[in-house]
């Protein structure tokens, strides 16, 4: 009996060990996958994180975008120098797209805005000029006719051309900040002296049928700003001479003289010599020509103008007409009519 008890508790103690090294062989099992795929997951996280860095060192490696650097301090006005400036390699999608990468556009030009060592000079910063003029502003106008491919950063010149065929500049070699060719707009800067002028040239274009146009230059770099010839009315003289905006007064000293030859002539002219060269009354005048409707030119109005040069350039480039087709025409027309009046007096 002994024997077999011992048997027995032998067998039991080899099932138990046996279930207990199952069941810690299981929990062990469970515990490490589970361990095991969250070790894989934070394997994969880092990875991604790592591949994001990557890219991004990647982006600070390419330094690929030329710039010039400011060596030390510069204040608003001052010009800048070669030695003012270093050129360095800085990457491409950290940087503005506006950064000046070329000498030229820096050397000898003036800063805007005070500026500390190590900027990166771009070119809303710089400008020809050390200084604005204290009367500089931002000029609008709509009653210049345009040349018909002027664009936006054109150079041109203000001139007006009076009945006589008299062309004068009113303001010369301006850079056209934005151009609306469509509603015959220009924006440009101007001081208070060019502000006078255009003014007093457009009283001109409505009292003295003259006309404003502006006209392109070929290279602007190489050409320079023309002298103003135009003499305005006698009145904005008188403004011009006493406005504490314009310094440069004594060269109108001579200019009633002049103006008053120019009006001399003027009033000289016949009625019917006194045409608008180029198209009708400011109110439709070359501008109202070249004025769009959504951006297409207006066709649908017809604008009288015959007794403009204009109008008899073009009736003199039109195809010939054949008269005799036109007497036939019209002879068949009456003989229709005299027919009809017949048949009415018969009735």
């Amino acid at each position: 009996m002994a024997v077999r008890k011992r048997k027995k508790m032998l067998r039991f103690t080899i099932i138990s060990g046996c279930l207990v090294a199952v069941a810690t062989s299981g929990v062990w099992f469970a515990t490490y996958r589970h361990y095991n795929a969250k070790l894989i997951d934070e394997r994969a996280a880092y990875e991604a994180q790592l591949e994001d860095k990557d890219e991004v060192l990647q982006r600070y490696m390419d330094q690929s975008q030329t710039a010039y650097v400011l060596v030390s301090a510069k204040l608003a006005g001052e010009a800048i120098t070669a030695n003012d400036v270093m050129e360095e390699k800085l990457p491409k999608f950290s940087s503005p797209d506006n950064l000046i990468s070329d000498s030229e556009g820096i050397v000898g030009k003036y800063l805007k805005i005070n500026a500390m060592p190590g900027t990166a000079v771009t070119t809303e910063m710089v400008r020809d000029e050390a200084r604005l003029e204290p009367s500089e502003r931002k000029e609008e106008t709509e009653y210049i006719k345009l040349p018909l491919r002027l664009a936006k950063k054109d150079v041109v010149d203000i001139r007006i051309v009076f009945p006589n065929g008299e062309d004068y500049i009113v303001v010369g070699k301006k850079s056209l900040e934005d151009v609306d060719l469509a509603n015959q707009y220009t924006f440009f800067n101007d001081n208070e002296e060019e502000a006078q002028l255009l003014q007093a040239a457009l009283v001109d274009a409505y009292i003295n049928n003259a006309e404003l146009y502006m006209k392109q230059y070929v290279e602007p770099e190489l050409q320079p700003e023309p002298v103003v010839t135009y003499v305005p009315n006698l009145d904005v003289l008188g403004v011009i001479k006493n406005n504490p905006f314009i310094i440069d007064t004594a060269k109108w000293s001579l200019a009633e003289k002049l103006r008053n030859e120019l009006e001399e002539r003027l009033e000289a002219l016949e009625d019917e010599d006194n045409i608008r060269v180029g198209a009708d009354a400011p109110s439709g005048s070359g501008v109202t020509h070249r004025k769009g409707q959504v951006g297409a030119a207006a066709e649908d109005e017809a604008v009288d103008d015959s007794q403009s040069v204009n109008g008899i350039i073009d009736q003199t480039n039109q195809a010939p007409v054949d008269s005799s087709a036109d007497q036939s025409s019209a002879g068949s027309a009456s003989n229709e009519a005299a027919t009809e009046d017949s048949l009415l007096e018969g009735e």
